[in-house]
């Protein structure tokens, strides 16, 4: 029986890398490609500025820099949703997130935009200007949990022999070094000098195609061109487009390592572009800004298509996050009654409505990452493309479910959708692939902080099915009579979901290794016929503390443009004691909490998930319990789930959101088990029962009448 185990576990490995490779070979791309400057660069910023802008007809100036240049869209978001030019020009200045005032929230529904907060103007002072009040605001910024050392790149670039000029009031924003001075000023961009300085900020306060092609023809030959969107303003919250051109710059989609998606790149990106000019490495004196690359395509056309594309596709699926999951839910629940309906008239109608529900629903998950494959933006009805398409890889997973030749188990079905969503996740974040990205479960990083690895919804979605599969499968060992090849199967499984979770080059995720491993070792202890004690707990628990930070400190050995979030929090607190990013999880986690009134549901909904599972003859855990005693393991699975629903939503910066992610595709998984008629036991178990049976009788009817 060990044999067949090793055989099934190595032909489980050779399968996931066989997949791998061919993905790695389809996705593969030339390396990238650094971005020199021979001469001045000049960043220009037509605030609002999207893909849906710039064409060959009403841009030519801005269509012919995309042809010859790196494309790409830029990440406005400093600390608030909104973002506004002086906090964007600020946030270059300090490479690193900035804010001003009290900027304007997200854009509602009615796509209102709040107004953003007044900004002083500089003050003229010879040929230059100053902000007087710039020593207070410095004082306030690094004084916040997000801190912003604003007017480090100016200085940076003074001392080193490089004045920074401003064309424009807001641009001043940026130009001004730490004590609130800009080295050189003109009020408007049709008065600057562009060879005053080796590098000149311009606010052009429009998005002119004219003035633009005005200033450039007032620009030296050497000169290395950024056009950029840079804020939201008065408009809703998009990609903004980023376009840079000049004799050293390859022709391509821009990259950062802060993103590792082509064409994307973060606002204090280009920070790191300005201070490369002087320091080797930006990410050794910037605290968030890096030095971005160009992913190299001979294809102009192509890579303007992708970086539209992403823009498009971003601005479409959020505008229906909201109402496709609202109108989801009704239906479902519309669905159940109806359900309920036949299963009280029609039994085996009912039991077959729901296991079609069951299959449907737990196939929607992983149909949100999977319409990512194909451009569904580009079609006429881009928002009936995206819901409609969702739909049907959902029918076909949940027909593949039902028909496949795991249908003769009774949690066949269920342990297939499963593993599809835990493996599609898990090779989307080994590829820094899209499907994540732009889905309506996804980063959302026009308002998050995350643009590849291992999201929140997607790691509760990953680390819930995972349990789940891994649950169901060691319980047909513990069947066969094999604890130990039960508790190896967990292990087996659960080594490979953290290694891909918490690897620094694809989940890059701490908080998910915390939340699986001691949930895996509760769920292997049973398998083996173990008992959990105090004892194990504390070892589990110091095990997945090592664990995470190994692989932190791991990370905090290598170059800082290379660290993920994980190692920048310990390289920081190793060499300065900085709790930042720790003390932004609590505050962001309790922020979202706090926010909306059906999120303080979510306490509730672990503490009844854990009453049902505690206490199995109450009144809220018999249907449950029905259910669990019909599959070998569901029962402890399921407490391992939630172990992991608890601890990643008290560990991690959005840990809100984990519970009613994870429950979302578990749920539908659990109806379709129940409703679902096959097997409860592998054929070979239940054919060693089938042969002792007639054995058993005949042994019972030869037997004394007085031993009866």
């Amino acid at each position: 029986m060990t044999r067949r185990w090793l055989l099934l576990t190595a032909m489980a490995a050779v399968a996931f890398f066989a997949a791998n490779l061919a993905l790695s070979w389809l996705l593969a791309r030339p390396a990238h490609q650094p971005m020199e400057q021979p001469g001045p660069t000049i960043v220009v910023a037509m605030p609002t500025l999207t893909w849906d802008d710039v064409s060959p007809e009403y841009t030519p100036t801005l269509w012919s820099m995309a042809q010859q240049g790196a494309v790409g869209n830029v990440i406005t978001r400093s600390i608030a949703p909104h973002s506004c030019s002086q906090a964007a020009w600020m946030t270059m200045s300090a490479g690193a997130r900035a804010t001003w005032g009290y900027p304007p929230g997200q854009t509602g529904s009615d796509g209102i935009v709040d107004p953003c907060p007044y900004a002083p103007r500089p003050q003229q002072s010879g040929a230059g200007a100053v902000f007087p009040r710039w020593p207070a605001w410095r004082q306030q910024s690094m004084a916040r949990a997000i801190k912003a050392d604003i007017g480090s790149m100016a200085t940076m670039l003074n001392t080193r022999g490089q004045c920074v000029a401003a064309a424009g009031p807001m641009a001043a924003y940026g130009a001004a070094d730490r004590s609130g001075r800009v080295a050189r000023y003109w009020p408007s961009a049709q008065q600057a000098d562009l060879e005053a300085c080796p590098v000149t900020l311009v606010d052009l306060e429009s998005t002119s195609d004219l003035a633009l092609r005005q200033l450039l023809n007032r620009a030296p030959l050497d000169a290395t061109i950024v056009v950029t969107g840079l804020a939201d303003d008065k408009t809703p919250e998009r990609l903004r487009t980023v376009i840079v051109s000049g004799p050293g710059v390859p022709q391509g989609m821009l990259r950062s390592p802060i993103t590792r998606q082509q064409g994307l790149i973060q606002g204090t990106d280009l920070t790191g572009l300005l201070v490369q000019r002087v320091v080797k490495d930006p990410a050794d004196v910037l605290l968030e800004g890096r030095q971005p690359f160009v992913q190299p395509e001979t294809d102009a056309d192509a890579s303007i298509e992708h970086v539209y594309g992403v823009s498009k596709a971003l601005e479409k699926e959020h505008q229906l996050v909201a109402p496709f999951f609202y109108t989801y839910v009704v239906v479902v629940l519309i669905a159940l009654a109806v359900g309920l309906l036949l299963l009280r008239t029609r039994g085996p109608t009912g039991r077959r409505w729901f296991a079609l529900l069951g299959a449907w629903c737990g196939a929607v998950p992983v149909s949100t990452f999977l319409i990512g494959i194909p451009p569904w933006w580009n079609a006429p009805s881009p928002g009936i493309a995206l819901v409609g398409g969702i739909l049907g890889i959902a029918v076909v997973l949940a027909a593949a479910a039902l028909l496949g030749p795991w249908r003769t188990w009774v949690a066949g079905p269920a342990v297939f959708l499963a593993s599809v969503t835990a493996l599609t996740i898990a090779l989307d974040v080994t590829h820094s692939s899209r499907l994540q990205l732009i889905s309506i479960m996804g980063l959302q990083p026009v308002y998050g902080g995350r643009y590849f690895g291992m999201g929140n919804v997607a790691s509760a979605m990953y680390a819930s099915t995972m349990l789940f599969a891994a649950a169901l499968l060691a319980g047909r060992w513990v069947q066969r009579g094999h604890p130990r090849l039960a508790a190896l199967t967990v292990a087996a499984i659960g080594f490979a979901a953290i290694v891909v979770d918490g690897h620094p080059s694809w989940g890059a995720d701490a908080g998910g290794p915390i939340a699986m491993l001691p949930a895996l070792a509760y769920l292997a202890l049973n398998a083996g016929g173990i008992k959990v004690t105090w004892q194990r707990i504390v070892v589990v628990g110091g095990i997945g503390l090592l664990v995470v930070g190994g692989l932190g400190y791991l990370d905090s050995l290598r170059p800082p443009q290379y660290r993920t979030h994980i190692g920048t929090f310990v390289a920081g607190f190793l060499e300065s004691g900085q709790t930042t990013a720790l003390q932004r999880n609590v505050m962001l986690n309790w922020q979202m909490l706090t926010s909306q009134w059906v999120n303080l549901f979510v306490p509730v909904l672990l503490v009844l998930t854990m009453y049902a599972l505690m206490r199995p003859t109450s009144r809220v855990g018999r249907p449950l319990a029905r259910v669990t005693e019909r599959v070998t393991l569901l029962g402890h699975g399921l407490a391992a789930i939630t172990i992991c629903w608890l601890i990643g939503f008290a560990t991690n910066d959005s840990g809100t959101a984990i519970p009613p992610s994870g429950m979302l595709v578990i749920a539908p998984l659990v109806i379709l088990v129940a409703a679902w008629q096959g097997r409860s036991a592998p054929k070979d178990v239940l054919r060693r029962q089938a042969a002792r049976r007639p054995a058993e009788t005949a042994a019972r009817q030869d037997a004394p009448a007085g031993s009866r």
